[in-house]
């Protein structure tokens, strides 16, 4: 088995993802290697991989002896870009990883939309303090705003239920 495989990042994520469930839900030993024997070739590879970094004792799994380490462009998290997330009041909460060629986002409680990175408004809420302190800019600034390329890392927006 080559040691050279690629795996498209939903692949991995999946992978991934599914031990996450398997390692929380605290699987015995003999269920996981079953589960590994049930996968083939390259998601094999990589579900041992996982395991291997993962597992507090991988040894006790008697993984399939292949390739200890696949190499996955997306299995270091900690090289991923991260944006820190503030709450409402601008206290910091954390950081959050970005998605690659998305701009990452934060909406205040009044909806206004700003970059997380620097700061710029990209979408002022109709009737917010943003709109009122000045006029005509939203209907300037709104129509050019694309969600389809934004990722939300905060929303402090109330979510009220409607009365009906």
């Amino acid at each position: 088995m080559s040691c050279k495989q690629t795996v498209s990042r939903e692949e991995y994520r999946r992978l991934d993802n599914r031990v996450t469930c398997i390692l929380q839900q605290r699987w015995p030993v003999n269920e996981i290697s079953q589960w590994v024997g049930m996968l083939k070739d390259k998601q094999q590879a990589m579900a041992c991989a996982i395991l291997r970094r993962r597992h507090p004792r991988p040894a006790s799994l008697a993984l399939p002896a292949i390739a200890t380490e696949v190499p996955i462009p997306f299995q270091a998290r900690s090289n991923l870009p991260t944006v820190p997330v503030l709450t409402a009041d601008g206290r910091s909460v954390g950081r959050r990883h970005i998605v690659d060629g998305l701009t990452p986002v934060a909406i205040d409680q009044s909806g206004t939309i700003r970059c997380a990175v620097t700061g710029r408004t990209l979408f002022i809420a109709p009737g917010s303090a943003t709109d009122r302190a000045n006029p005509g800019a939203a209907a300037q600034l709104n129509p050019t705003y694309q969600p389809a390329l934004h990722q939300a890392v905060a929303d402090h927006r109330q979510h009220v239920e409607a009365g009906e």
